[in-house]
């Protein structure tokens, strides 16, 4: 017994280090997850139901999954989306669990997980399952979806409940807009922007939820972290919860300062 907790705890050290709580945290805050109906290398929908294993195993794990078919009314950029890596071989059948967002942009990435089975069926099953350990040991518990008709209809319900002779106000006062907040000057304008650092490239892009900056892996870009500001200050927090003092230079380079750490993400557009 003693051995198996040793081994479990191991195991969480190597899935779940000091960042793992800000990346429960990332995926926690997606509404819902679709699975694809068919990956790539299947030939009919659900083949040797791998998905129907993929959409319960998530179920079960914290995470609203739905085939896409079965989405409710809902914001696609609220949902995560699963992609399934498969490297078929001689010996090994290997297999890798992806989450991206509305965007493409990858948020998680499993351990592969491998089977030498040889039945279709039952290797990618297995596969499947291995790689799913990753996943299972974090923890997530996703936010409660929102159906945007049935908020839509709640709306409508309050005002229709609100009598109309019970405003304080005179109608024309209600009226006046509103002052909009401007842009940060701490911000750059673009939304889009490329940087290098120590010969890798980087990509800030301006999402809804802010400037997040990600790593551009191939054909993926790996969230890295998010820019933020308090008062007049901007700060950086990276993937483990570490806090930098981040200012943008005259010529657009992304400056990054904490302690005697400092770090510079040199703009190239």
């Amino acid at each position: 017994m003693k051995i198996k907790l040793v081994l479990i705890c191991f195991l969480m050290l190597l899935v779940f280090p000091k960042g793992g709580h800000a990346q429960v945290d990332r995926l926690s805050a997606f509404d819902y997850l679709v699975v694809p109906d068919r990956f790539d290398f299947q030939f009919e929908p659900d083949q040797y139901q791998l998905n129907s294993l993929l959409k319960f195993l998530f179920n079960k794990h914290g995470f609203h999954a739905f085939f896409t078919n079965e989405l409710p009314d809902v914001r696609r950029c609220d949902g995560l989306y699963v992609r399934l890596d498969h490297e078929p071989g001689f010996i090994w059948t290997e297999v890798t669990i992806k989450l991206v967002d509305c965007d493409g942009i990858l948020y998680y990435q499993t351990k592969t997980g491998r089977s030498k089975l040889k039945q279709f069926d039952k290797v990618y099953s297995q596969a499947i399952r291995m790689a799913f350990e990753s996943i299972e040991i974090l923890g997530v518990r996703q936010e409660e979806v929102v159906v945007l008709s049935l908020a839509k209809k709640s709306d409508e319900s309050e005002a229709k409940a609100s009598p109309a002779g019970t405003l304080s106000e005179p109608l024309a006062t209600q009226a006046e807009p509103q002052p909009q907040p401007q842009p940060s000057s701490l911000y750059p304008s673009e939304a889009y922007l490329v940087y290098t650092h120590d010969g890798e490239r980087y990509v800030l892009r301006k999402t809804n939820t802010g400037h997040q900056l990600y790593h551009e892996v191939g054909a993926d870009l790996i969230f890295q972290g998010k820019l933020f500001q308090v008062d007049e200050t901007l700060f950086f927090e990276d993937l483990i919860g570490q806090r930098f003092l981040a200012v943008f230079s005259q010529s657009g380079d992304l400056n990054l300062e904490r302690e005697a750490t400092k770090i510079i993400y040199k703009r190239t557009n």
